[in-house]
């Protein structure tokens, strides 16, 4: 269970079980987790952030890091969160507004976007 507010830059994360991340009972809460690597690696494993019965009520950021020339693992490569015959289970509250359309053309190296309509994320 990942109940860290806000973990160091994490190497290589290797699931052989289940890795859970639990909301806190304060939605504001912000819970950071940062790797290099996670894999979750074989039949049975999960990762399980909420559920569809308990959903994710905080918030939660997952920041892969890598870089170009970084080792990376086969099929894989690098800065992934890797599945293999496992259960990937994320479900947070529900949104009013889930997609979108663009509102305008994006240029290259654009740091922000117009979106149609209004959404809440």
């Amino acid at each position: 269970m990942v109940d860290l507010d806000e973990t160091p830059i994490l190497n290589a994360v290797f699931v052989e079980g289940s890795i859970l991340f639990v909301p806190d009972s304060d939605p504001t809460h912000h819970r950071k987790f940062d790797a290099h690597y996670l894999f979750i690696t074989n039949k049975g494993s999960r990762m399980e952030v909420g559920t569809e019965e308990f959903p994710y009520t905080s918030k939660l950021t997952i920041t892969m890091h890598s870089a170009f020339n970084d080792p990376y693992l086969p099929i894989y490569g690098n800065k992934v969160i890797g599945c293999r015959e496992c259960i990937l289970d994320m479900h947070g509250i529900e949104r009013p507004t889930v997609w979108t359309y663009l509102d305008a053309t994006v240029a290259v190296g654009a740091t922000e976007i117009t979106v149609a309509g209004e959404v809440d994320w």
